[in-house]
């Protein structure tokens, strides 16, 4: 989490950066301009001076558009003109007759400078019928000269004392409103005074914003990509791509993937309609809000303004291009307006920034779509742009610091409660370890219990039979069962853990001294046994298994020594595959197996709980002359 806020924090930081950057690149442009402007004013002196006496526009007649036209002139009081009034739906070639009159107030001649700020779309341009520029491509798909102002300078050995004239041949389409821009015919100072106040209207303004709006776009895609949940970013990214692409288009100056005019125009009015969706969504996820049915209406707003924009034919193409933008700019216009209902609602403060911005520019989007339907007046966002896209990106900047903030508080709330849990967890551990601690002594103590009665208990009870069984005991044969019984309590206290014991060496040595203790008390009662051992270990098994097996060997016979009144005994100890058999039989009176797990048989219930703690299992048979206890356990393979 700290990573990603930490990558978050750099990407804002480089992003002010390049945005702050841009800002200066913007300002240090302008100053350049004021200073040239005032060096052009100080170094000015005298010049010639061009003055525009008449002005006509006439339709081309010829097909390949290579006349000019003899008649049907039609005189206009200014310029720009722009014939879609004059003859619409026209689609073709039009020239355009500017007369001037070229006077030097000194005997010597000197150059004089011609501005257009714009052709829409494509044109020539001839100085007293001599070619001085036309576009690359006068053909569809064209050139695209209509955001691109150009200066020419006259030379005087071209100019007539007097009257001159500029032919401007245009050619344009029915879906823009083509015609020719404004014309200045003067001084070189004043010229390029003019020409660079086009050029930074026109191309230097949209341009820095396309920058700015490119790194934007960027920003924010970044930031939803580093942090999915923050859905704001995604469409702030969209609504600045969209615009960079709309605005791109607009600044190019040749033909798009050479794609007729037409087609180039639906695509632009499409991007500036999901511009105008994309700018709503953008606002409503940025303050948390949600309104279904409206943003179901925008959706289909866009599948219907792509479906007639792409599929209408030509001739109803300015009309339906038209309507679209104009549906787009109410859009965009009501979200200035509604804006600042939901920022009272949310009442956050980037939210209220964003709400002003709207509101701030809500005046120059209704100027600019006026200039955009009507070709009135002048722009005002090439320079408005920039800086609310600034703000813009202030705004998204104070989003991402509130977040970062509320992550600081969180992760000191989480490492709070991870110390309090971590306090928790080791007093719960500590608490266990003491029963763990409680519940191994309470097992210790059972084991030993068992130990005691398998172990040591046998041993009494062999040593009472023998005493039992001979009226007459000398001390040598006392001392002899004195001992034993001392070596088996050793025995008992040595195997209180297995760990560190060590394995007999084979099966036969394993049975020698269980098998030494009994043959005595079974000669002595007559009972007959036989010894079945293998000589080798197959697969040598633990030292637990080799005394768990003793203690239950000890048990079993004891049991028989003590109850079954048998007189044949068979003990054996075989290897089948990975399993270790040991079975016990007898032919005395038997018992109900069905005790034991009712606890009534002590010994045989501390057997089979030994044989199930190793994973072993202990099968009981027992009939009236004939009992059979067998042991199975299974062997690991020593490494």
């Amino acid at each position: 989490m700290r990573d990603k806020k930490s990558d978050v924090k750099n990407t804002c930081y480089k992003v002010s950066m390049t945005l702050f950057l841009c800002f200066i690149l913007f300002i240090l442009q302008s100053l350049h301009t004021v200073s040239a402007r005032v060096d052009d004013s100080l170094q000015a002196t005298e010049q010639c001076q061009g003055q525009i006496n008449h002005i006509a526009v006439s339709k081309s007649v010829d097909k390949n558009n290579q006349l000019i036209p003899n008649a049907n002139w039609i005189t206009l009081d200014s310029l720009p003109d722009f014939w879609s009034k004059r003859w619409p739906n026209y689609h073709g070639n039009a020239w355009y007759k500017i007369t001037w009159k070229y006077d030097c107030p000194t005997s010597q001649t000197t150059p004089i400078s011609l501005v257009v700020s714009n052709i829409n779309m494509a044109g020539q341009i001839f100085l007293n019928d001599e070619l001085l520029w036309q576009d690359q491509s006068l053909h569809e798909p064209l050139s695209r000269s209509w955001q691109t102002p150009r200066s020419w300078i006259l030379p005087a050995s071209s100019l007539k004392k007097g009257e001159n004239i500029i032919w401007i041949r245009v050619v344009g389409i029915a879906t823009q409103r083509s015609g020719l821009g404004e014309v200045l015919i003067g001084d070189q100072i004043t010229a390029t005074d003019h020409f660079n106040n086009l050029i930074l209207e026109k191309r230097t303004l949209l341009i820095s914003n396309v920058m700015i709006n490119f790194v934007l776009g960027l920003f924010c895609l970044l930031v939803w990509l580093l942090h999915s949940k923050e859905k704001a970013f995604v469409w702030f990214a969209l609504v600045s791509l969209s615009w960079v692409l709309y605005v791109g288009i607009i600044l190019s100056q040749k033909p798009i993937f050479s794609l007729p005019t037409a087609t180039i125009d639906r695509i632009t009015i499409f991007i500036f309609c999901c511009y105008s969706v994309f700018g709503y969504m953008a606002a409503w996820r940025f303050a948390n809000r949600r309104y279904p049915l409206i943003e179901k209406f925008f959706c289909i707003f866009c599948i219907i303004a792509g479906l007639c924009l792409f599929l209408v034919p030509n001739i109803y193409l300015p009309f339906v291009l038209n309507s679209f933008f104009v549906f787009a700019v109410i859009i965009f216009l009501l979200k200035c307006l509604t804006y600042p209902f939901i920022a009272y609602q949310v009442k956050q403060p980037e939210i209220y920034f964003l709400a002003f911005t709207y509101v701030t520019f809500f005046p120059i989007a209704i100027n600019d779509a006026y200039f955009m339907i009507t070709h009135e007046g002048r722009a005002l966002s090439p320079y408005t742009s920039p800086f609310s896209t600034l703000f813009i990106g202030i705004i998204l900047a104070l989003r991402l610091a509130r977040n970062a903030k509320r992550i600081e508080q969180f992760n000191k709330t989480l490492e709070d409660s991870v110390i309090l849990a971590r306090n928790e967890l080791t007093n719960a551990l500590n608490t266990q370890h003491q029963l763990a601690i409680e519940n191994t002594k309470l097992q210790e103590r059972i084991n030993l219990a068992h130990d005691l009665h398998d172990g040591l208990g046998g041993s009494i009870v062999r040593s009472m039979i023998m005493l039992d069984h001979n009226e007459k005991v000398d001390k040598p044969h006392m001392m002899s069962m004195l001992k034993l019984l001392r070596n088996d309590l050793r025995q008992v206290i040595d195997s209180g853990s297995s760990i560190g014991a060590k394995v007999p060496e084979s099966p036969i040595i394993w049975a020698a001294p269980i098998r030494h203790r009994f043959i005595q008390i079974f000669e002595e009662m007559e009972i007959e046994s036989t010894w079945v051992f293998a000589h080798t270990w197959k697969t040598t098994p633990s030292s637990l298994q080799c005394l768990t097996l003793s203690r239950v060997a000890e048990e079993a016979l004891t049991n028989i020594v003590k109850h079954s009144q048998a007189t044949q005994v068979d003990v054996s100890l075989l290897e089948n595959g990975q399993q270790l058999l040991f079975e016990i039989t007898d032919n005395g009176i038997g018992f109900n197996p069905d005790n034991v797990e009712e606890g009534l048989h002590v010994g045989l219930q501390s057997m089979q709980a030994r044989i199930q703690r190793i994973g072993g299992t202990l099968n009981i048979v027992s009939i009236s002359g004939h009992t059979t206890i067998r042991v199975i356990i299974s062997l690991i393979p020593s490494v």
